[in-house]
Formats: C-alpha cells, structure tokens, sequence
C-alpha cells in the first residue's frame, strides 16, 4: 500500500488495524459492520464504499496470493468483489506456471526448503515433493477460480478454469510477468501516472542459454508438472494474449 501521508509499502492480505492511519481507525464506519481489517469479505455492494474509503489514504491496495486459511479460498474472496465499480482499476500480473514452480513461489514451506536455483541431482527428491504438493497443484488457476476444490492436478476441469477465465476478463488490467518492465511503462502511459520500466527489469529472470525443459534436468519430472498444471498453464496462455502488453518470450 501507498499511504498519503507517510510513504509506505506494504503487500499481504489480513492488514489490520498496525498499517492504517489512526484517523482512518477512528473514521471507518466499516469496522462497525465486522470487518476489522483489509482482508475481510468484502461484499459486492460494499466494494464501491471501501474504495472510496481507501482513496483517502492510499494510492493503491496490493495483495500476493499465498495460502488462505481464515476467509476460505481466495476465488470466494475476488469473485465476489465489484470489479466494475467505476472508481476502481484493477490489474493482475499472470505468470507462466512453469517458472513459477522453478522459483518456489509462496508454497508454504517449499519457499524455504528449497535452495535458491534450478533443480540439482541433490534436490529432485525435494522438487518431486513439491510437484505433488497440494500448494503447488496448479496455483494461479486455484486462487482465481470461484471454489478451489474443483482444482485436481491432471484432472481439473474446464469449468475450473472457465471460472477462472470469467473472473480475469473482470480486471481492468492483465499484464504478463514474461516482460514485467514494459507492461508496466504500457499501464503508466494509459493511466497518464509517471511510471517507467526502470526498476522492473530484474523482477524476472530469464534463463536465455536454457530452456525451461533444460532447467528442470529431469525430462520425467519436466513431463509431470506440465500434466499435472495443463489447466493452470491453459489459463497463463490465455491470459497473456490479453496482456497490456503481448510478449514475445515464451519460456512453457
């Protein structure tokens, strides 16, 4: 979050009463309703009076999708917010899946466990137990669907990752993460704010004497992450033809 008063940024979900301004505390007739911090169900009427709350303080609200235990899941969550309430521009960075799971992502302990860097002899045990893992099974698609429970590796449905699809198409704003710097100046430049590509540049990584196949070093491994996230890897290709900006790298 961008706080008006204070420069401040802070990404998560549950943001309680230690990242607001205590005036905005005292004025927030929402707190009455039971809806203590940021990360409450928001109702879909009530999406356009938390915007215009917020607006007070903060230029923007940010949120990574780790593991969800108080709210249920996070399709319930974002299916049920106003995202075509006028005041509200929202946007989404979509990631090819297979380089998500290469970089460990937020998946409860793996992030930890697993050193930094590519599979090695020593770590495939590790990597095979986190493909199987149900943090990993196709992530992106199981945050944005409407109930995760259809979320079932290989077998996952298409009405999954419709549901999905329905909910992206509600954004304002995809961008893809393949070419982070661009889309960013691209959103800077249709939202007139003063945003450039400098400073994004090193948020992906690109493996250019590798494929992604090579970086896996396990061609059986490779194969089981590809069947097991078809859908959420159906999703990423989706989604990127409708980025703010089409990138030309393609690492799946």
């Amino acid at each position: 979050m961008q706080s008006n008063e204070t420069a401040r940024e802070y990404t998560g979900f549950c943001l309680d009463d230690t990242y607001w301004p205590q005036d905005a505390i005292n004025k927030n007739q929402l707190f009455k309703k039971g809806q203590r911090n940021v990360g409450s169900r928001i109702s879909y009427n009530d999406t356009g009076d938390w915007v215009s709350f917020w607006q007070q303080y903060f230029h923007y609200v940010s949120m990574e999708f780790g593991e969800l235990h108080a709210f249920g899941s996070w399709g319930d969550y974002l299916h049920q917010t106003n995202w075509e309430y006028e005041g509200l521009v929202s946007m989404i960075v979509m990631r090819d899946p297979l380089e998500r799971f290469l970089s460990r992502g937020k998946c409860g302990d793996f992030h930890g466990t697993l050193a930094s860097g590519d599979p090695t002899n020593e770590t495939q045990a590790l990597y095979w137990e986190y493909a199987n893992s149900d943090c990993a099974d196709n992530y992106a698609l199981r945050v944005l669907t409407e109930n995760s429970e259809c979320v079932n590796g290989a077998d996952t449905s298409t009405l999954c990752l419709d549901s999905a699809k329905e909910l992206l198409k509600r954004f304002t704003f995809i961008l893809d993460q393949s070419c982070l710097a661009e889309s960013m100046a691209a959103l800077g430049k249709k939202l007139q704010l003063n945003v450039s590509a400098s400073g994004f540049e090193g948020t992906h990584r690109r493996h250019n004497d590798k494929s992604i196949r090579d970086r896996f070093g396990n061609d059986t491994l490779y194969d089981y992450v590809r069947t097991r996230f078809q859908r959420d890897i159906e999703l990423y290709e989706w989604s990127k033809r409708r980025s703010i900006v089409v990138c030309t790298y393609s690492g799946t």
